[in-house]
């Protein structure tokens, strides 16, 4: 599997809000974006997620265009932004079962308990997510990580308003889905403190560090 960014670029007030980018994600592989507030990393990612036309260059998922393929591309990727995209009338319990019929997902009873325990959730499985603390609500949001069998996962600051521990149960999760083969494109001002090579793109505050085992 091969996501490639070809000569992407993109104007905010017709000014460039970052320069054309070139570069290739493979399986196995994490593109991390760093950069200061405001420099487009989550325009980016909504790019890369198929949500956001470019100014100018191609994005191609297994050498097709991904707004040429977009229903099949979507099939393929867990975009997670800033919003948790939860109900708040709903249960974290409901929310999950919503998840998962939106996806026309069917998940086995068993499985679905084993994701509460993974995402500390089980505790307030029938608890409205109004009630949830921040970190709870992000939590339930990255739930979706493991309810949906996805190749690429888009995560705009996935640690955000998480614990440490919540922290290291995002990065341990990030480091088996790279190990079984999955991709990963990640905008985060944390440390993901993944093993790998770092390769700074020349000319742009992006990086992909291939996994290593």
């Amino acid at each position: 599997m091969t996501l490639c960014i070809s000569q992407l670029a993109f104007e905010r007030n017709n000014e460039p809000l970052f320069h054309p980018i070139d570069c290739t994600v493979s399986t196995s592989e994490i593109l991390q974006v760093r950069g200061a507030n405001g420099c487009g990393k989550s325009t980016l990612l909504r790019i890369f997620a198929g949500y956001i036309s470019p100014e100018m260059g191609t994005i191609f998922w297994q050498g097709k265009n991904i707004f040429q393929q977009r229903d099949e591309y979507i099939q393929q990727l867990c975009y997670i932004g800033h919003q948790n995209g939860i109900k708040l009338h709903l249960t974290v319990s409901e929310n999950l079962k919503l998840i998962c019929a939106l996806a026309n997902q069917k998940i086995p009873h068993s499985s679905f308990k084993k994701i509460l325990h993974t995402m500390q959730l089980e505790n307030i499985e029938h608890t409205q997510a109004i009630h949830l603390s921040a970190g709870q609500k992000r939590r339930l949001a990255l739930a979706r990580l493991l309810l949906m069998n996805t190749r690429l996962w888009i995560l705009d600051e996935p640690m955000t308003s998480l614990d440490q521990a919540g922290q290291t149960l995002i990065a341990d999760l990030l480091n088996q889905h790279i190990a079984q083969g999955g991709m990963a494109v990640v905008a985060t001002h944390h440390d993901l403190k993944m093993t790998g090579k770092m390769l700074y793109l020349p000319d742009a505050n992006y990086s992909v560090m291939p996994a290593c085992f």
